[in-house]
């Protein structure tokens, strides 16, 4: 059965509310919120998550955390391991993602060169958290170099697995999203636990149910653009953006995904 984790901007706290509305198991929460785009220092943020104890006492949170360390990649090329281990370290989160990395589709050079990289990177971040719980961010641009990363995870230890999903339901074409889930298929095989990252697409969410989480900041983007969640439907609201279509989105959104396992019986 699906379960969905919203993300939450950390340096956002109106974003916080729609961990209270409905029953959550994990909330994910990125790095890059809390990195300045100008400097890339840590905001003030990052000081009042370590002043007062961690991520489970800013939020006010007890399930698990989910720190995700897909990023932006010039703020990428600002961190090494041990800056990433010193971050996991601040803020304990119960799990983080692996390093990300530049494989774009189509990319082919580039992306085996990163995924090498970020290989090199993992070793060394996994040996100075070995007290925390990695989930392998899965690259490539490739089915050959999907699996050659998922080796190169489990080679690590890892048996969880995300990928990114997103980049594939923004370019919004079939054949993308195809790609996607043959992917996700080929991973599905080696997870013992799939998370699908930027999964917010509510006509597709049967067609991706083998995974066992969607991460998502749907409920966020979709109604700072001036829609809410009608069901699956997609509908224009009227007047101005308000923090409470914000919650009644992901309201929207978690019912769908809990009526998810009635269809799947159905099927």
């Amino acid at each position: 059965m699906v379960t969905l984790s919203p993300i939450v901007k950390l340096d956002d706290k109106n974003t916080f509310e729609v961990i209270r509305v409905v029953p959550i198991q994990l909330v994910t929460v990125r790095l890059q919120d809390v990195i300045l785009k100008s400097t890339f220092r840590f905001k003030k943020t990052f000081d009042e998550i370590i002043s007062v104890g961690g991520l489970h006492n800013f939020l006010n949170f007890q399930g698990k955390i989910l720190l995700s360390f897909v990023m932006k990649d010039e703020i990428i090329a600002k961190f090494n391991p041990n800056k990433y281990a010193a971050v996991i370290k601040s803020l304990n989160p119960d799990l983080y993602t692996t390093i990300d990395g530049e494989t774009y589709e189509g990319e082919f050079s580039l992306s085996l060169k990163e995924i090498g990289r970020i290989h090199k990177q993992n070793k060394e971040l996994l040996a100075l958290c070995p007290d925390y719980h990695p989930v392998g961010l899965v690259k490539g641009c490739s089915m050959k170099q999907i699996d050659y990363h998922i080796m190169l995870l489990k080679s690590l230890g890892i048996v969880d697995f995300i990928f990114h999903t997103g980049d594939f339901f923004r370019h919004g074409s079939p054949e993308m999203i195809s790609r996607a889930r043959n992917y996700l298929i080929r991973i599905r095989k080696h997870a013992r636990h799939l998370y699908l990252y930027g999964m917010g697409s509510q006509k597709r969410l049967l067609e991706f149910s083998f995974a066992d989480v969607y991460i998502s900041f749907k409920h966020f983007v979709t109604a700072r653009n001036g829609y809410r969640f009608v069901g699956t439907k997609t509908i224009k609201y009227k007047g101005s953006f308000v923090p409470q279509i914000v919650t009644d989105n992901f309201i929207e959104m978690y019912k769908n995904v809990k009526d998810l396992d009635k269809q799947v019986k159905l099927l």
